[in-house]
């Protein structure tokens, strides 16, 4: 009985996951046509301090990855 259950909730995981993707890609679509808007002060600080928390997060997991491999 577990691997029926398991089996109809993978069925419905990647059903949600067509449905979302087909959502995504409607919306990119439909937002092909509109023109970009310009960001103000607080839109340009979320973009920059979303590039350097990215920046410094892949700093440390190279960083961290580094330490943890074994020197021979």
């Amino acid at each position: 009985m577990l691997p029926a259950i398991v089996l109809v909730a993978e069925g419905l995981v990647v059903l949600w996951f067509t449905v979302f993707i087909g959502m995504m890609v409607s919306m990119y679509l439909d937002s092909r046509s509109m023109p970009l808007p310009r960001l103000d002060v607080a839109g340009r600080t979320l973009i920059g301090s979303a590039k350097l928390a990215f920046a410094v997060g892949m700093t440390a997991l190279a960083a961290l990855t580094y330490y943890e491999i074994p020197m021979f």
